[in-house]
């Protein structure tokens, strides 16, 4: 049975900005990826909503983001073999989502 999971990331940076940084941040996102097995094989923006899909152990995760001003939100259905990383996901997924929306210091 597949299990859904919801990232929320909280940000100061606007709709805007968030959107401009996860564009900008996409590159970093699919090195890290590399770096523990898996790939970026989808990546379509409509607005301010990303819609990917992630490779990992033989398995394609598809997934949303959606950007609010102060909210990001990740939603992904994992199949049943992979749903036992899900909170490892979740915390991945926080950690890489509050380095990309950090506000700049200064």
């Amino acid at each position: 049975m597949a299990r859904p999971v919801t990232i929320t990331i909280s940000h100061e940076l606007g709709r805007e900005g968030a959107t401009n940084r996860l564009r900008n941040g996409i590159d970093t996102i699919r090195d890290r990826l590399g770096m523990v097995r898996m790939q970026l094989v989808e990546e379509s923006w409509e607005g301010d909503s990303l819609r990917f899909g992630v490779a990992a152990l033989g398995h394609t995760v598809h997934g949303r983001v959606d950007v609010e001003d102060s909210l990001v939100r990740v939603e992904v259905t994992l199949p049943w073999m992979l749903a036992v990383f899900a909170e490892k996901l979740k915390v991945g997924v926080e950690r890489q989502g509050r380095v990309l929306l950090e506000k700049p210091k200064g």
